[in-house]
């Protein structure tokens, strides 16, 4: 009979696994709802892994490794409430972020549970949470970062994503990080995930003249499912852009208030949004869905 714990049932059950799992061990996992789906503290999933309190140096010490210098692009700084009720900006990242801290802290603690977790991770088959539905190829994953960028391509292949779309699609992840990381940077206002979506939905307005829960519903997209793992290159490609530019503006100012920068954010989308409105036109399509546009008569 198998040690292992039981596998949940991924057909019934949404709960993203590095929950499950903090749920199942008994440790807290701070998460936030992002547009780009569900991001998690790495200092309560490192505490929780290794049985430490002070993770200070472990997470230092893994940044400058090869997999964690790869998943740096994916770092964002957000609010976390500490334990003396106080709130403090704290590195939080994706799932797949979350597994590699897992795969290196089980080669450098000798910790059962650790092994447990990471066994358990592996049984699951969810490396990388999206594609549960392919665990053989993540699980050969885990001792090479790079597989999980094959594993990204081959999954959106599957799809019927060509390899365009889909070398926009992680360059728009970058973008986003770029964006949302200067958010944190130089906005004095201590922000918390509503702004980081008003923020997003500034964007999304200046450019498309919808937010992106309107975007959600144009195209068919369900639950917590990413907007943008849905949308044609060209909204990708847009949508980069604002984000880019909005990074660089943020930049220029040494600190700004959350409204100064949600105006630097409505006036660069509108002025990006223009050029995408005529684009637009000129190809007889909705950049933001693909669909044709309306004509009159």
């Amino acid at each position: 009979m198998s040690n292992l714990p039981t596998i949940p049932n991924s057909n019934s059950d949404d709960t993203p696994l590095p929950l499950i799992v903090a749920k199942r061990w008994n440790f807290p996992l701070a998460h936030a709802e992002t547009e780009d789906g569900v991001l998690y503290a790495v200092q309560d999933w490192m505490r929780g892994l290794s049985g430490e309190e002070n993770i200070r140096n472990l997470w230092a010490m893994f940044k400058k490794t090869e997999a964690g210098k790869q998943m740096l692009n994916s770092i964002v700084r957000l609010p976390y409430k500490a334990g003396d009720g106080k709130s403090y900006k704290r590195d939080y990242t994706t799932d797949k972020g979350i597994y590699l801290i897992a795969q290196y802290m089980r080669i450098k603690h000798d910790r059962p549970v650790l092994d447990e977790i990471r066994r358990f991770l592996a049984a699951a088959g969810a490396f990388v949470d999206e594609v549960r539905r392919d665990p053989d190829k993540l699980i050969s994953g885990m001792n090479n970062p790079d597989k999980l960028i094959d594993a990204f391509i081959e999954y959106h292949r599957k799809r019927g994503k060509d390899d365009r779309w889909i070398q926009m699609r992680i360059d728009s992840k970058i973008k986003r990080n770029q964006f949302t990381s200067a958010l944190a940077e130089f906005v004095r206002d201590e922000l918390t995930p509503r702004h980081y979506a008003t923020a997003t939905d500034e964007v999304y307005r200046g450019l498309w003249g919808r937010t992106a829960a309107a975007l959600k519903t144009q195209l068919g997209v369900s639950g917590s499912n990413s907007l943008r793992d849905y949308q044609p290159t060209l909204a990708l490609y847009y949508q980069g852009i604002v984000e880019e530019v909005c990074a660089q503006k943020l930049g220029t100012r040494e600190e700004l208030w959350w409204e100064e920068a949600r105006d630097i954010v409505r006036t660069v989308a509108r002025i990006i949004g223009r050029q995408a409105k005529e684009t637009g036109e000129l190809l007889q399509k909705d950049l933001a869905t693909d669909k044709p546009l309306l004509t009159n008569g």
